[in-house]
């Protein structure tokens, strides 16, 4: 008879398994633990001597681009000065 299936619910469709299994949890990086900080140390120590190295090597090269910029100076000077002295002689002998 067709009155005797209304009061009855379909099987829910479902493609998720209802059963108590076990899912485990998704794996997350984690960085491993050291056991000593020798290696820590070993890359201060070695930071700080390349720091005191190279300080000093940048201080030198800075002096000597101060004194090759005095001495171009000087250079410049003496050029010039060479030059007015040619010029003035150029006009007197021109007007002779």
């Amino acid at each position: 008879m067709a009155t005797q299936g209304r009061g009855k619910k379909l099987p829910a469709k479902s493609s998720i398994p209802t059963g108590d299994y076990y899912i485990p949890p998704l794996p997350v990086a984690v960085a491993p633990v050291r056991q000593s900080l020798g290696e820590d140390i070993v890359g201060w120590i070695a930071a700080c001597v390349l720091i005191a190295l190279l300080l000093p090597m940048g201080a030198l090269l800075y002096l000597d681009i101060l004194d090759a910029k005095h001495e171009v100076k000087q250079q410049l000077e003496k050029v010039e000065k060479l030059r007015r002295e040619i010029e003035a002689q150029q006009r007197k002998d021109k007007e002779k």
